[in-house]
């Protein structure tokens, strides 16, 4: 299942990609949302290879997450393996300039299950779709103006 989202942000390319890539913050933000977050390399710089080991209780049950950075391309492209018990996902985000203050964010889910319970549960999310893919779409919306107001603050 693909999950897929275009937003322009009025901010200059490299804003967007240091805000993407401000790994202390999201490590910081998931602690605070109760989730135990432990970074299993010693890089002090970003590079693929940099990876997070991600617990928490989430809907109920407790999760694992493993979250590996695969492609780090300043100011273009990142691409994240995010790996649980029963799925997998690729996630993908391209900064695209579109002038010197206006830069085009797209980013995309696909989700992979491994597992029969997870095939299932991913057949019942096909069925509604267009209203994830709205959700998807809204958070992403969401997550590219608080981009743009870091920006301007």
């Amino acid at each position: 299942m693909n999950f897929t989202s275009k937003q322009d942000v009025i901010a200059p390319a490299e804003h967007v990609f240091r805000q993407l890539t401000d790994f202390d913050f999201y490590e910081s933000y998931a602690m605070r949302l109760g989730a135990h977050v432990e970074r299993l390399d010693e890089y002090d710089r970003p590079q693929p290879g940099m990876c997070w080991n991600i617990s928490g209780v989430f809907r109920g049950k407790h999760r694992n997450v493993e979250l590996r950075l695969d492609e780090y391309n300043p100011v273009e492209a990142l691409s994240y393996t995010c790996k649980a018990n029963s799925l997998d996902a690729i996630i993908n985000f391209s900064v695209i300039p579109l002038s010197k203050t206006e830069t085009r964010l797209k980013s995309s889910i696909d989700v992979h299950a491994k597992g029969l319970s997870a095939r299932v549960a991913l057949q019942s999310a096909r069925l509604a779709k267009k209203t994830l893919d709205r959700k998807f779409d809204s958070r992403m919306h969401d997550f590219a103006k608080n981009i743009e107001d870091k920006y301007y603050s």
